[in-house]
């Protein structure tokens, strides 16, 4: 950083557009960071007073000329603000409220650093360490780094800078204390950079601010004397769940010689924007009306299209977004209530966006392709992938998440629901969840993973131990039928006596037929259990796909397994228990997740 003197700007020293850092330092040794975006001009009088203005001329502070040491200007990532406080677990992120459940006393570390605006060019962001008071102070070695993407947020007091942090308290403020250390940025138009507007759900711009977020996180923490440890997850549920991808995507493009995640995982991601503006115009809702709006604002403003609320919104609604998005002034929820919860879409938009072939929405469907993730990614193979949806997410339809599975497994993933496994970890076999709800099933299967794997990896491969159990024991769910049958669980016994009932009521209570197992019997109990589920068949079939499951090849396994007559060993006491047990090794990432399951239960959550 270039040190200027004070006693060499006793001259107005007036701030031009560009990325600059600008920092005073101070007698008594402490600092004061701003950055270019937020100041309009540092005034110098003839005494030697600063006086601070920001870019619509308002003062900020003055300070006097003795309590300067120095003032320096530069392009380089600082520390611009450092509190002590407490990351609360809460469970508001589902609706309960209450006190929170768990909370852990950290350090957080509010930083600036240079990255890239939406076009290009050189800017100042901000961004935020959260840091464990046990790592900060030496008691303990810190594991890794999150790279936290967060949600969707409207109100500039939601900034990770801010000290909004819900989510990220699940991840850090929980029984597993796991020692890792949040870094996360507020992405252009929050933090410093509120005065623009911001860039939600727009792929590289995000990427690119979590990416050079995260190095520029790496040299401060170094600076500080905080070893990092040395892993490094990419987390994000969401909207956040959509960076998190698009993280990993520039990643892979652009970044592989600095950065490398252990795993990234993404949950709730809205990954293909075309398809969900699809879903929502062609369900004529979204529940969740904050989001279609802003959608469209950011890709308007980040892409360039030139559009003008008009164009886009209905006359009540255009004459509104100043208030509601741009002022940052509501939380999503109040900008819903204002909106109206139970608004339809063509409500909102004007009818040439709710005509998905007019040339309007043709368009601007095109750009939304533009900055899905699946356009124009190269994967790296080598990188690990958990992807998480509810069928039942009223937020993020997942027909939008869906195609990212089978766009990686066209480039060397292969999906299984089985951690560890592979290099793509899916789970889409998840109850009719809504999004908030389901928040709690990535958060303990995703945190589970994080906090067991300085146990389970050693220089990011699988422990031997760990790996034969993962990758040979346990292949399919009918090789987990014959464990359990190797536990002393007589699962074929069960299956065909629930086989047997459910045939008899499809036929009224007439008897099952012959008895014999085929695949069309089989297909047809599945259909009618799957009817009582609000499921049809051909959804359980996508469910199983989407999870790594190949489906005909279980059915056939099934029919198979099912027809084998019983093993006839009379070992099927305790012994043969026993010695299957000794197998069955309890995995870390098990263990986790039982205990994180169970303290959630104990605190009115089930699920």
């Amino acid at each position: 950083m270039k040190k200027l003197l004070l006693s060499l700007v006793m001259l107005t020293v007036t701030l031009v557009a560009g990325a600059k850092v600008v920092k005073f330092t101070m007698i008594d040794g402490t600092t004061k960071v701003y950055t270019s975006t937020q100041l309009g001009a540092i005034d110098v009088d003839d005494d030697g007073n600063v006086t601070v203005t920001d870019y619509q001329g308002a003062e900020i502070e003055t300070i006097a000329a003795n309590d300067i040491m120095e003032l320096s200007i530069g392009d380089d990532a600082d520390i611009m603000e450092i509190k002590e406080r407490n990351l609360d677990f809460s469970l508001s992120i589902i609706g309960l409220d209450g006190p929170p459940l768990y909370s852990r006393p950290i350090r957080q570390v509010n930083i600036v650093y240079p990255s890239t605006d939406p076009f290009g060019n050189p800017v100042t962001l901000s961004g935020t360490m959260l840091i464990p008071d046990n790592i900060s102070e030496g008691r303990d070695d810190c594991e890794g780094i999150l790279l936290f993407n967060h949600y969707t947020v409207t109100h500039r007091d939601e900034a990770p800078s801010r000290g909004y942090d819900t989510l990220e308290g699940y991840f850090l403020a929980n029984p597993l204390n796991p020692n890792y250390i949040i870094v996360e940025s507020d992405y252009y138009g929050f933090g410093v950079t509120e005065r623009f507007p911001q860039s939600y759900i727009q792929g590289t711009v995000n990427a690119r601010a979590n990416l050079d977020c995260l190095l520029a996180a790496r040299q401060l923490l170094t600076d500080m004397g905080i070893d990092y440890g040395p892993l490094t997850f990419n987390v994000g549920y969401s909207s956040g769940g959509f960076e998190a991808l698009s993280s990993q995507k520039l990643r892979d493009m652009e970044y592989a010689d600095q950065i490398s995640f252990d795993k990234t995982f993404a949950g709730g991601s809205p990954s293909d924007v075309k398809e969900c503006y699809r879903q929502y115009v062609q369900n004529d809702t979204t529940a969740y009306n904050a989001v279609l709006p802003l959608l469209m604002i950011a890709t308007n403003g980040t892409q360039g299209l030139g559009l003008t609320y008009e164009d886009v919104f209905q006359p009540w609604l255009a004459a509104r977004i100043d208030e509601l998005y741009m002022s940052k002034n509501y939380s999503s929820w109040p900008i819903c209530d204002s909106i109206g919860r139970e608004k339809k879409v063509h409500e909102m938009l004007t009818e040439p966006y709710c005509k998905l072939t007019s040339a309007e929405s043709r368009k601007i469907q095109s750009t939304f392709q533009k900055i899905s993730v699946t356009n124009g990614w190269n994967p790296d193979p080598s990188q690990r992938i958990y992807l998480f949806h509810s069928r039942g997410d009223d937020y993020v339809p997942v027909q939008s998440a869906r195609p990212v599975i089978s766009y990686l497994q066209a480039r060397g993933f292969t999906p299984s629901i089985i951690p560890g496994r592979t290099n793509l970890q899916t789970n889409f076999l998840v109850r009719k969840m809504g999004h908030l709800s389901a928040t709690i099933v990535y958060y303990v299967q995703s945190l589970a993973a994080i906090a067991a794997w300085p146990k389970m990896y050693e220089d990011g491969q699988l422990k031997p131990v760990y790996s034969y159990f993962l990758t040979q024991e346990i292949k399919d769910p009918v090789t987990i039928l014959r464990y359990l049958d190797e536990l002393g669980i007589d699962c074929r016994s069960i299956i065909k006596q629930l086989m047997s009932q459910m045939v008899n009521i499809m036929n009224g209570g007439e008897g099952s037929g012959d008895g014999t197992i085929n695949i069309v019997t089989l297909l047809a109990v599945i259909d009618n259990i799957c009817n009582t589920l609000d499921i049809d068949l051909i959804e359980l079939t996508e469910m199983l796909s989407d999870s790594g499951i190949d489906v005909m090849t279980f059915f056939i396994d099934l029919v198979l397994y099912l027809s084998e007559q019983p093993d006839t060993d009379t070992d099927t006491g305790s012994a043969r228990v026993m010695r299957a047990m000794q197998n069955l090794p309890q995995t870390p990432a098990y263990s986790n997740e039982l205990l994180l399951r169970n303290w959630l239960r104990e605190n009115g959550v089930d699920f």
